[in-house]
């Protein structure tokens, strides 16, 4: 401070915060429309960066990221809750990643109950780590999980999605 000049930069805005303002991030149902419109959301939040394959490291194994640019990240339903991952890849992307793009989501039920246990550990470890989602479903949150085993525990889950397409839980800061 003695030899130099300070300059302070710090405008006060987070930009990636401003890029979620008015922008829809749960679309039903999952067609191609709603490919697109995730398509444009990739591209907006990630600042138009060229999205590439990234990976990281979970427990001495690696965690395949298909399309990661500028801090988000974006994945089928199939490749985060159809695959054999756990808790600990998903804090990993929580952790790494501010945004995430997710297509497909399928209306679950007692037959699909692996995927569906998968899901309320993604959407627990996102909601708690304030990962901004944006996704494309077969149905709203509250019709995703209607019945069977698990539908009281995917109540919770479910309320989780609704709150996290709120102006107020998207303006919350990321937490790594």
């Amino acid at each position: 401070k003695q030899h130099l000049d300070v300059l302070v930069l710090d405008g006060g805005h987070d930009y990636r915060r401003v890029r979620l303002q008015g922008l829809r991030v749960w679309h039903v149902p999952a067609d191609a429309a709603a490919a697109k419109a995730l398509d444009a959301a990739f591209a907006e939040l990630a600042g138009d960066a060229a999205p590439r394959e990234t990976r990281l490291v979970v427990s001495g194994r690696s965690l395949r990221v298909p399309h990661a640019a500028a801090g988000v990240a974006r994945f089928s339903f199939a490749a985060l809750c159809e695959q054999p991952l756990g808790p600990g890849d998903y804090l990993a992307l929580a952790t790494h990643f501010h945004a995430l793009v997710l297509d497909d989501v399928p209306v679950l039920g007692a037959e699909r109950a692996a995927p569906a246990r998968r899901f309320i550990t993604l959407i627990d470890a996102l909601y708690d780590h304030r990962v901004k989602l944006v996704a494309s479903a077969a149905a709203a949150p509250d019709a995703l999980y209607a019945e069977g085993e698990d539908a009281a525990m995917f109540a919770r889950t479910a309320s989780r999605l609704i709150e996290m397409q709120t102006p107020e839980w998207l303006a919350l800061p990321h937490l790594t």
